[in-house]
């Protein structure tokens, strides 16, 4: 009896613990932002009057439309608290487009731990690339759609290993990936 009691409260404990396991990053994580967070990201209507305290979902379309109104652009696709050596703070990538007069996008590939983004106070419009527009909930999915189209390739298109976030552009014209900024 001891031994079927033990399993017992042993696997209550354990789903317990599993219960309160949170799991991010298999969709855009949405549904586990607070109503204020939720209050903050748009559909993207047009690129005129973004304020800075919205979020702006967006497709690649509507996204390499607007790239063409600029000489040159940066488009990083990011993840909230990105850890990683190539991730810098959001202020570093907007002084060096600022420096070196490139028009910045800030694109978040999904909603997870977005406090981290944006308790840096960057004075900048954020996007978000807005899955249900590709109709798919998999974040890893729908980011590669928004990738390939945004740099022409065919939608299921899969790369042999990762080459960077930072996509730079002429106009509307991919020209490279960067895995990190260059030291210019």
């Amino acid at each position: 009896m001891n031994k079927v009691l033990t399993f017992f409260l042993i696997s209550l404990f354990g789903l317990g613990v599993v219960s309160c396991i949170t799991i991010y990053g298999l969709t855009n994580d949405y549904n586990k932002l607070s109503e204020e967070e939720k209050s903050m990201i748009l559909p993207l209507k047009n690129f005129s009057n973004l304020e800075y305290n919205k979020i702006y979902k967006l497709n690649a379309n509507q996204l390499k439309d607007e790239l063409k109104n600029y000489p040159k652009s940066i488009v990083y696709i990011f993840k909230n608290d990105c850890v990683s050596e190539f991730c810098m703070p959001m202020n570093v990538y907007k002084d060096f487009a600022q420096t070196h007069d490139y028009q910045l996008f800030l694109v978040m590939d999904g909603y997870a731990h977005l406090d981290a983004t944006l308790d840096q106070m960057v004075e900048t419009p954020y996007f978000s690339i807005d899955n249900d527009f590709y109709g798919i909930s998999n974040r890893t999915k729908y980011i590669r759609y928004f990738e390939n189209e945004l740099l022409g390739r065919l939608a299921d298109f899969k790369e042999d290993k990762f080459e960077g976030s930072l996509f730079i552009f002429e106009g509307n014209q991919y020209k490279e990936t960067w895995r990190q900024l260059p030291k210019l």
